[in-house]
C-alpha cells in the first residue's frame, strides 16, 4: 500500500511540475499593481512576446521558464536596487516603444493608459 501511494504522489508531482514547466504565458496581462491617478494598463503580452522573442528583455533576472510578474520585484516605491514598478515600465516600455519603427506603438499616456 506504501509503494502504491508513494509512487502516485511520484506521479502527481512530476506531472504538476511539467506541466507548469511548459505553461504558456498569459495572453493579456493588466497591471493594476500600483494604479494611483491614471487607469491601469492592460496590454496584450502574447503579441509582446511574439515580438520580442527573448523573455529576458523585459524579465531581466528571472532564469528561463520561471518568469514572475514585473511586481515580484518592482514594487510601488524604489526598494534597494529595484526601481519602482512606474519608473521600470515607463523606462522599459516607453524606451522600446519609441524605437519602434512601425510608429504603432504607444508612446503618450493615454495609449497604454485607456481610459
Amino acid at each position: 500500500m506504501r509503494k502504491v501511494a508513494l509512487c502516485t504522489a511520484l506521479v502527481v508531482a512530476v506531472v504538476f511540475a511539467f506541466g507548469s514547466a511548459i505553461a504558456a504565458p498569459p495572453e493579456k496581462i493588466v497591471l493594476k499593481e500600483i494604479k494611483k491617478t491614471k487607469a491601469v494598463v492592460a496590454f496584450d503580452h502574447k503579441a509582446h512576446a511574439d515580438r520580442i522573442k527573448n523573455c529576458a528583455e523585459c524579465h531581466h533576472k528571472d532564469a528561463a521558464g520561471k518568469e514572475q510578474k514585473c511586481f515580484a520585484c518592482h514594487k510601488a516605491e524604489k526598494k534597494g536596487d529595484a526601481v519602482s514598478l512606474k519608473d521600470a515600465m515607463h523606462t522599459k516600455c516607453q524606451g522600446c516603444h519609441k524605437k519602434d519603427e512601425t510608429k504603432k506603438a504607444p508612446t503618450k499616456c493615454d495609449g497604454c493608459h485607456k481610459k
